[in-house]
């Protein structure tokens, strides 16, 4: 797992807080990289060897699911490895091109690659400590259903201050995955 995209000292810089606790500040920032993962769909942390299987749909470009595409190791089709600027090339928004033709319909096409960046963007590092900061003062603020019998919490991801705001996806439009990002 990569490390993590903030520090509790920085939410604690964020809030303007004297003292954090530092494990709960941990698990607000966790929670954070999650939704922000969630709702674009992408690892974003740089991963190297990345196995995926494509389906063939019967045209000369596929996408891969993550970006950036740092690095293709090798991309196989129906069990045939193929050759880098002979039968393929990949660029860095995702676009994997058979050349010479098309990739054949519903033939899988495992493609390794590398994908991501390090380090995180600082765009995406502070969208990630305005999520973990709202989520921080709002917790006690964001239950929207609770039982009593076995104790049982339900939380508003729009009240814990979790949910992205429209400001915050528009700047983090062009790390999400396919046809948003460009």
């Amino acid at each position: 797992m990569a490390s993590p995209w903030a520090t509790p000292e920085e939410l604690r810089l964020h809030l303007r807080l004297a003292t954090i606790d530092t494990e709960q500040a941990a698990v607000k920032i966790a929670e954070a990289e999650r939704v922000i993962r969630g709702e674009l769909e992408q690892t974003i942390d740089a991963v190297a060897d990345d196995t995926t299987v494509l389906v063939g749909n019967g045209r000369r470009v596929l996408l891969l699911p993550e970006l950036p595409v740092t690095a293709v190791t090798s991309v196989t089709e129906d069990g045939t490895l193929l050759t880098e600027g002979t039968d393929y090339r990949a660029n860095r928004y995702g676009l994997l091109t058979r050349l010479g033709g098309c990739w054949p319909l519903d033939v899988d096409i495992e493609v390794v690659y590398d994908h991501g960046t390090d380090p995180v963007p600082a765009i995406i590092t502070q969208v990630c400590l305005q999520v973990a900061g709202r989520a921080w003062v709002r917790a006690t603020t964001a239950v929207a259903a609770e039982s009593l019998g076995d104790r049982s919490l339900t939380y508003d991801k729009d009240r814990s201050g979790q949910a992205l705001t429209d400001y915050e996806l528009r700047i983090l439009r062009p790390y999400m995955r396919g046809p948003a990002s460009r």
